[in-house]
Formats: C-alpha cells, sequence, structure tokens
C-alpha cells in the first residue's frame, strides 16, 4: 500500500469517525432502553474508536502530533467496551446504581476522546491552515463542555451546536483528503 493511499484512506475513516461521533453522543443521550437498544450503542461505540484508531493512524503520516491519538483510541478500547457491558448488564439485574455509575464513567471517557479527536483535526487544519476546520474544532469543544452540567435541555442543545461543529471538521477533511487521492495508473496493450 502507497502512502498516498494509506493518508486517504485514514482521512477517509476519520471523516467517517465524526459523522458516528454524533450518532453516538445522541445514543448516549438517551441512556439505558432495552436490550437491544444497549447493544446498538455498544457496538456504535466499538465502531466509532475503532474507525478512530484506524483513521489517525492514517493521518498521523502528514501529521506526527495525530499519531498518539491513535494509540490513545487503541487502549481506550479495552477500558470503555467493558464497562459499557458491565453497566448494561448491572442494568439487567436491577442494580441501577452500579449501572449508572459505570456508565456515567464510560461517557466521560467517551468526551474525553471526543476531545482528543477535535483537538487531532485541530492540528491538522492549522497545518493546511483552515480556519473553518479550527472553527469546527472549538465549536465542538464547547458543545462537549456543555455535556458536563448533565441538564438534559442543556446537553440537546450541545448535540445540536457539536453536529455543526463536526460538519465544519468534515467539510475541512474532505478537502485535505482531494489532495491525497490516489492515482490510479491505465495500463495499455
Amino acid at each position: 500500500m502507497s502512502i498516498v493511499r494509506g493518508v486517504y484512506e485514514g482521512f477517509t475513516a476519520v471523516v467517517y469517525g465524526f459523522i458516528l461521533d454524533i450518532a453516538l453522543k445522541a445514543l448516549l443521550f438517551m441512556g439505558f432502553s432495552d436490550l437491544v437498544y444497549d447493544v446498538f450503542q455498544l457496538i456504535i461505540a466499538m465502531l466509532w474508536i475503532g474507525i478512530n484508531m484506524f483513521g489517525w493512524g492514517g493521518v498521523c503520516i502528514v501529521n506526527r502530533g495525530s499519531c498518539r491519538l491513535s494509540t490513545i483510541f487503541r487502549y481506550t478500547m479495552f477500558i470503555v467496551t467493558p464497562l459499557m457491558a458491565f453497566s448494561y448488564l448491572f442494568y439487567l439485574y436491577s442494580d441501577v446504581g452500579a449501572a449508572a455509575f459505570l456508565f456515567l464513567i464510560a461517557v466521560s471517557i467517551i468526551l474525553g476522546l471526543s476531545v482528543a479527536g477535535y483537538i487531532g483535526a485541530y492540528m491538522v487544519s492549522n497545518q493546511f491552515r483552515s480556519n473553518v476546520g479550527r472553527a469546527g474544532a472549538v465549536i465542538s469543544i464547547v458543545a462537549v463542555i456543555m455535556w458536563l452540567t448533565l441538564m438534559p435541555s442543556v446537553m440537546e442543545v450541545g448535540i445540536a451546536i457539536n453536529a455543526l461543529g463536526d460538519l465544519l471538521i468534515v467539510i475541512t477533511l474532505l478537502s485535505v483528503r482531494r489532495r491525497y487521492v490516489p492515482t490510479v495508473r491505465v495500463h495499455h496493450r
């Protein structure tokens, strides 16, 4: 695999990661409901972490600062996934206190990972001199701070603002990704 292809695929994965970021936050905002929904929440969380781990590993070739992000996502997967799984199990066995405690820790770690991703997007935007990407990263960080209030109405507004910030980041990353489109060689017979 060429370096250009690796960077292109890395940026593609990071873009998908930012799209899943909003879906994951919307799911986490709804909390516990039923087993199918909770399993879906867990799957999206694992998918989001995995995609970001792969994506930032590819982007790392053009932005050395983002190399650490891939490692952060890799090791955090082994913490967040069991925490969420155990919180759902406690919820199923009617231990709501333990379930809520573990769920709150998992959500806090996920919010921290989101901020790490926004910092990575800010670094890439800064490297490619994109004010749109920088603004999107700052907006998304402010939206995550709104989650810390734990007030449902403020958290809903935070999700909407976060979606706007992630959209700006995605627009920037798509424009940067175009620079690394792999060329296809045509073979003449």
